[in-house]
């Protein structure tokens, strides 16, 4: 799915799924940069972003674990309506 200006995403899951995405490209960047970097303080701090980014990429996870898990509760509440 890609989302611009004129395409909004129809779910709050297509959301999480994209920001995952997203996430997951920025940590790819950042790591790919870092073992390119000459300097060593130049590396530890690209590291350090990916390492965020990774961290963004749990928590977005654990979002869509959450969504999940609700709707699997409203389902079995309202019988699969």
């Amino acid at each position: 799915m890609k989302i611009n200006q004129t395409t909004e995403p129809s779910s709050i899951m297509e959301v999480l799924l994209e920001a995952i995405k997203r996430e997951q490209e920025s940590y790819d960047y950042y790591y790919r940069a870092a073992l390119q970097a000459a300097k060593p303080a130049t590396r530890k701090m690209l590291l350090t972003l990916a390492e965020w980014e990774n961290g963004h990429i749990e928590e977005l996870t654990n979002h869509v674990l959450e969504l999940k898990a609700q709707m699997e509760i409203d389902r079995a509440i309202t019988g699969g309506l």
